[in-house]
């Protein structure tokens, strides 16, 4: 039992190690990618102009083959240029002998090969004369309704072929069909909408050489009406919502700045009154302020007296409150308690009364 499961396991990690022996070969070699193939400047070309195919592969490769439909050797072989990892294949003038179906591949140092390229179609036109090309019932079509391109021609056996000028879809094919001794081809359009706008041409070519085209029909216009009536609303809605969220912003900024002045002008109000019987701790823009407390009417008359006899230093000239009436900026308010301004010297009361009520005015300090 143990010999036999010993065998399974060595025939195992044999066929194990020739695997990956394999495998890393394969690495080693690597696969070549498949190359790509284009022509500059255009896969349509007309008859008796150049035009280059351009193949690229790999770095590693060493050499291109260009291969054409239905032929099995390459027809040209050209080295990579100036060590890129593409080279090109030039064709002179165009005719229908060079027209055809083509591909490239590439072989690296180590003798592997890539994989075909995807076919090219190389199409020369000119080879007919153009055919001629007509909407019916006509080349304003409504929008989502339907349209007919006719493309006819004095080859009555061929493929016609119409394509959409700038446009990225492959051209229409269809068998033309004899009508009146001449071939014709009706390819319908529609329900059409705004992507079938746009210019027509169409093309024919005989059957044995299907890369050999004509000169292309004149050009057919093909316009859709009924959809810009849509855009207009759309167009209008959109401008109606960006004008109310203007409106709305102006609005909101508005309201703001109003409630900031509202703001600024009661808290002016407020910093230039004060409440009845109260005094200021800390008079801001208003000058200086200290209310007094009430007295008799016989002590204010005589304070009042001391007041008006009573010379101001510096150059400070005192008014009575009257003078308040004058502009705010102009008038500074200060406390004047009577015991300092009275001429005559009283003398110190005694403990057993009571302090007298401490008298003062607001007065009107003009700076000269």
């Amino acid at each position: 039992m143990m010999g036999s499961s010993t065998r399974t396991a060595i025939l195992t990690a044999l066929l194990c190690l020739g695997l990956c022996h394999v495998l890393w070969n394969q690495v080693q070699a690597g696969t070549p990618p498949k190359p790509s193939i284009w022509a500059d400047p255009s896969p349509m070309v007309t008859k008796g102009s150049p035009v280059t195919i351009w193949c690229q592969g790999s770095l590693q490769a060493n050499v291109y083959h260009l291969y054409k439909q239905n032929i099995s050797k390459p027809v040209e072989t050209e080295a990579p240029q100036d060590s890129s990892n593409k080279t090109s294949f030039s064709i002179e003038s165009m005719s229908t002998h060079t027209a055809g179906l083509y591909q490239c591949t590439y072989n690296t140092s180590m003798n592997s090969s890539s994989e075909l390229s995807e076919p090219l179609p190389l199409v020369v036109t000119g080879a007919y004369s153009a055919p001629s090309l007509s909407a019916h019932p006509g080349p304003v079509v409504a929008s989502g309704g339907n349209v007919s391109l006719s493309c006819s021609s004095n080859l009555t056996s061929g493929t016609f072929r119409l394509l959409k000028e700038g446009g990225a879809d492959p051209p229409r094919n269809m068998e033309s069909r004899t009508s009146h001794g001449r071939g014709q081809a009706v390819f319908p359009v529609g329900p059409v909408n705004t992507s079938h706008v746009g210019t027509y041409r169409c093309y024919v070519s005989h059957s044995s050489y299907p890369y050999a085209w004509s000169d292309p029909s004149d050009p057919l216009h093909l316009e859709v009406t009924g959809f810009k009536w849509y855009l207009k609303v759309l167009i209008g809605v959109s401008v109606a919502f960006i004008l109310l969220f203007l409106l709305l912003l102006l609005l909101l900024l508005i309201r703001h700045r109003r409630q900031g002045k509202y703001r600024k002008s009661a808290q002016r109000q407020a910093d230039l009154q004060l409440p009845a019987g109260a005094a200021d701790p800390q008079p801001k823009d208003r000058g200086l302020q200290i209310s007094y407390s009430p007295a008799a009417d016989a002590q204010e008359e005589t304070l009042y007296a001391a007041v008006k006899d009573t010379q101001p230093e510096e150059g400070v000239e005192l008014h009575h409150q009257a003078a308040a009436s004058e502009a705010p900026q102009d008038v500074t308010y200060a406390q004047l308690n009577h015991s300092t301004l009275r001429r005559e010297t009283t003398p110190p009361p005694s403990q057993s009364e009571d302090p007298p009520a401490e008298l003062s005015m607001y007065a009107a300090l003009a700076i000269h």
